[in-house]
């Protein structure tokens, strides 16, 4: 699913998170439900999550390109989705509005 490329990615309110070096563990304390993320969605996470005033995609494809070689394009496609599946589940707020979502996971 492709988002709208200048759409501003925020941390849910709701949503706290704790790191480690297997990745990120992600608590929706509203809906009561923990995520696991790997190394690679704990750097996007923790990319959104530093970007208090939002971060567009090219902003995170940015920084996820000095840490992976992986072409521009696949990043692109790769963040883009997982973006998508983060914002169904309402861990993440495309331009600050919360969608709403009964999907049970976003697996990273």
């Amino acid at each position: 699913m492709k988002t709208d490329p200048n759409a501003m990615w925020l941390v849910s309110p709701d949503v706290r998170s704790t790191y480690s070096e297997d990745g990120a563990v992600l608590l929706d304390i509203r809906k009561g439900l923990c995520y696991s993320l790997n190394p690679v969605a704990a750097r996007v996470w923790s990319t959104v999550e530093a970007s208090p005033s939002g971060v567009d995609l090219r902003g995170l494809v940015d920084v996820m390109e000095t840490h992976y070689t992986i072409p521009r394009e696949r990043l692109e496609r790769d963040v883009d989705e997982y973006l998508s599946k983060l914002e169904n589940v309402g861990l993440v707020q495309r331009n600050g509005l919360l969608h709403e979502s009964k999907a049970a996971g976003a697996r990273g």
